[in-house]
């Protein structure tokens, strides 16, 4: 099969060497230095399980015009939230005069990505995605580092009888690279429970640089992550998900026995990258609001580590 991925950090660099390892053929689409360094170096990945140091093929999204759409099975999207609709927008442009279009799979934070990316291609290509057990960061331009057992769930936006097939087709590719792979009819309501521990964790490792388990599991930070969690889920209700107080304390109780990582906005911060608070925070905070509450846990925390993060930034000019 072959294979496009949109995004050569750390979740992108691991499904791309892994479905490389396994014989298919993929290109990275990259940008800036690494880019640059990617063209002229090997990418090399280290897991617990397994190193992959080799040179890859990889692309900037300009040069996507010289690949004929019709020719790839699936582009796999794996960039910071931020970017979704500007690149929802090239890919429609690249695609406009074909007929047979890949799939579009979304591998991203949140939860509105395969909304924004419906709004500009077809609505049965697009595949919404989400990550688990996994922590995989670049470490150095050109080296990434990975970590976890990883598991994947997938599911069509709009289920069809022909994007399922396809969806079972990469189920089979995906379960020979010793991760698992999880097919939902109801990929919404997985990306919100997603949502609900990114809520949870993600903001307030980054503002107190402490590892998930860490915090998690002491006595008083633990209460906030609670109830970060629980605002996540009370958010869920707008988009008729409905994910319940139950629910949520269920899904902090396994968080406990989770292997303790880095969050990505955790990394970002150490990196001076974008933070994805507004697709993360701001989603819950929107969404509380529509219903006449203030999710004041996740609006202090998010305010908090935004303003620290801007700070920082300034002293660094």
């Amino acid at each position: 099969m072959k294979f496009i991925i949109i995004g050569a950090g750390g979740v992108g660099s691991f499904y791309g060497v892994k479905l490389k390892m396994i014989g298919h053929n993929v290109t990275f689409i990259a940008r800036n230095d690494n880019l640059e360094y990617l063209k002229n170096n090997k990418l090399k990945l280290t897991h617990p399980d397994f190193l992959f140091e080799d040179y890859v093929d990889v692309i900037s999204i300009e040069e996507l015009d010289k690949i004929d759409p019709s020719m790839i099975d699936a582009i796999f999207i794996a960039t910071k939230s931020m970017s979704t609709k500007l690149i929802s927008k090239t890919l429609a442009k690249w695609i406009q005069h074909t007929h047979d279009v890949p799939y579009f799979i979304s591998l991203q934070n949140g939860v509105e990505n395969e909304d924004r990316m419906c709004e500009y291609l077809p609505k049965d290509k697009v595949i919404g995605g989400l990550t688990r057990l996994i922590a995989a960061h670049i470490i150095k331009i050109g080296e990434v580092e990975s970590v976890g057992e990883v598991q994947t769930i997938l599911g069509a936006v709009f289920p069809d009888k022909k994007n399922n097939d396809f969806l079972e087709i990469l189920k089979k590719q995906l379960d020979k690279t010793n991760t698992t792979t999880i097919l939902t009819n109801n990929i919404k309501l997985e990306l919100w429970k997603k949502l609900i521990i990114n809520n949870g964790v993600n903001a307030i490792c980054a503002l107190l640089e402490e590892k998930s388990g860490t915090l998690i599991n002491d006595e008083k930070v633990s209460v906030l992550i609670y109830n970060l969690m629980k605002e996540a889920a009370i958010a869920s209700h707008v988009v008729g998900v409905n994910i319940s107080e139950d629910d949520a304390n269920e899904m902090f109780e396994l968080m406990k026995n989770f292997e303790s990582i880095i969050p990505s906005m955790w990394m970002d911060k150490k990196n001076n990258r974008d933070l994805e608070l507004d697709d993360i925070c701001g989603v819950v905070i929107k969404n509380c609001e529509k219903q006449g509450i203030d999710a004041s846990y996740t609006r202090t925390i998010s305010t908090v580590l935004e303003y620290q993060y801007k700070k920082q930034k300034n002293s660094e000019k």
